[in-house]
């Protein structure tokens, strides 16, 4: 099927399917190498004792581009859970980097002070196929930085999440898990997060994926915020370096200067553009920020990168 969403720098790209799942990683450049397969990087709950995927249907979402921008807004509500998600997506515009800032509301209409606080646990699923095989890659966990690693050759990705409170942010996941997908009848540890927690597990090789979790304390009534990123480079400084920016400037200053980065760039003065019909300008100006996202830094231009072609069709 094809892809509703695309985000790019000219060198990452990540593709979203209908579900609000990222299904496609392509690095370093444009339309190759596909990082995924097309394999879908799930994205779940854990509150009051229960687990929900996004993709399920009790979930109401609304996924768009936000305003004249390369930047994905997704609001989800969830009516048995009494909960609120809007989410925010970018690929940095300079860095190599994939960002995701989740804002999580409290729907009791009964909240008050005496409801008490409830801890909402996110769980991120990382389903890499590096090179776009799933033969011989490695994921860990590391301590010192409290984040996971994917890697193999000369392709790493960085897994790291935050959380704010105040004006301050902490940084490190919560809960991790590496593990065997795909082998042996197994299907992937995702689904080692269906009771909420996951075990620790800090090493693993071969076809492999991995989970991470955040946990945040939402205030009764109230909101709590979170963000999850990827970095990815051809090494470990690389990645490293790049997460270490963002721990220091925020996720939210990143989220923001890209933002700015692309309405600056969609509106620039453009000749075309003054002779549309007001009525045609913000899809002219949304269709320019597609076709950028096909582009790749050295100049070639990608008829598509929707990687289900490959399964049905055989091409890409």
């Amino acid at each position: 099927m094809p892809r509703d969403l695309s985000l790019s720098n000219g060198r990452l790209l990540v593709n979203f399917d209908h579900e609000y799942y990222l299904r496609d990683l392509y690095w370093p450049h444009v339309g190759q190498e596909n990082h995924t397969a097309g394999h879908p990087f799930r994205f779940g709950l854990f509150v009051d004792g229960r687990f929900s995927w996004m993709a399920d249907p009790e979930w109401e979402k609304e996924i768009c581009y936000a305003g004249d921008t390369l930047a994905v807004r997704v609001t989800m509500r969830n009516p048995g859970l009494r909960l609120t998600l809007t989410c925010c997506d970018a690929v940095d515009f300079h860095e190599d980097l994939f960002m995701r800032l989740v804002e999580v509301y409290d729907d009791r209409s009964d909240a008050h002070a005496d409801a008490g606080p409830r801890e909402v646990r996110l769980f991120f699923c990382n389903d890499f196929h590096i090179y776009g095989i799933d033969l011989g890659d490695t994921a860990y966990y590391e301590p010192e930085r409290r984040a996971v690693f994917h890697y193999k050759g000369q392709r790493w990705f960085m897994i790291d999440t935050g959380k704010e409170s105040g004006d301050q942010w902490t940084y490190g996941v919560d809960q991790w898990a590496v593990g065997k997908k795909e082998t042996d009848g197994k299907e992937g540890t995702w689904r080692d997060a269906e009771d909420g927690h996951l075990s620790g597990n800090a090493v693993a090789q071969g076809s492999v994926d991995s989970v991470v979790a955040l946990h945040l304390n939402l205030p009764p009534g109230g909101c709590a915020a979170g963000c999850y990123w990827i970095a990815v480079g051809s090494d470990f400084q690389e990645v490293a370096a790049i997460s270490r920016a963002v721990r220091k400037k925020t996720p939210a200053t990143f989220l923001d200067r890209t933002r700015c980065y692309w309405r600056l760039w969609v509106h620039k003065e453009r000749a075309e553009e003054a002779q549309l019909p007001e009525a045609f300008t913000s899809l002219y100006r949304r269709s320019l920020l597609i076709v950028q996202t096909h582009i790749d830094h050295r100049g070639g231009i990608v008829a598509a990168t929707d990687f289900d072609t490959a399964q049905f069709a055989r091409d890409t």
